[in-house]
């Protein structure tokens, strides 16, 4: 028993004695578009008393990458690790993982986390507006903002419904729309999708999309 209880505390020291103490694991931005890109940079020590080869390191999608000065660092050295976060056309929110494997623990590797959040170029509030059967049809509004400096102008809002109209409005130039959307009558259940047509990215130009409901 004094044996087992020697030989882990042993191991336990072996483990104390080589480790990377880690400035943050978890970096959080806030971006536009138009940033196209983030570099969150993950610095660390080696507080052990032996050098730590770090082995991997490991990104959980192609849009990230990683990259180090070095991968041998001796005790008391430190260093960082960029991680590069394309966009690519994401927007929203976005969680990124970066695995990092050394000798001092092979087999565990570290998890840093990037957390970037996008700000959507197109804003719909609301997305979905409805009248309840029996009530008066009255025009609903749903507003369309830009955000940042995104160039983008909307071409056109669409009910797939000829039963419920919409008419658009630009509120501020290349800023802020609206878009009225009237049923014809709210005496039985109807639905529609509203179509909206931007003319921004140029090579692809992106479609949003908005509801409108008799319930």
């Amino acid at each position: 028993m004094k044996f087992l209880a020697f030989v882990f505390c042993l191991c336990a020291s072996s483990a104390l004695a080589q480790q990377l103490t880690w400035d943050k694991t978890e970096q959080s931005f806030d971006a536009t578009p138009q940033d196209k890109s983030v570099v969150a940079r993950y610095k660390f020590t080696n507080t052990g008393n032996e050098p730590i080869k770090i082995q991997s390191v490991l990104t959980s999608c192609g849009c990230t990458s990683a990259a180090l000065a070095k991968t041998e660092y001796a005790p008391g050295e430190s260093g960082e690790i960029a991680v590069n976060f394309v966009f690519g056309g994401h927007t929203g929110r976005q969680t990124k993982s970066i695995m990092v494997s050394t000798s001092a623990a092979p087999g565990q590797p570290v998890v840093l986390k990037l957390h970037v959040y996008i700000q959507e170029r197109v804003t719909v509030e609301p997305e979905v507006v409805f009248w309840r059967t029996g009530e008066p049809p009255g025009p609903k509004l749903i507003r369309i903002a830009i955000a940042g400096e995104t160039p983008v102008k909307i071409l056109s809002v669409n009910s797939n419904n000829p039963e419920m109209t919409v008419k658009l409005r630009e509120v501020k130039p290349g800023r802020e729309y609206e878009a009225l959307v009237t049923p014809d009558s709210a005496v039985r259940q109807a639905s529609a999708t509203l179509i909206i047509r931007t003319d921004y990215p140029p090579d692809n130009p992106e479609t949003r999309y908005a509801y409108a409901r008799v319930r």
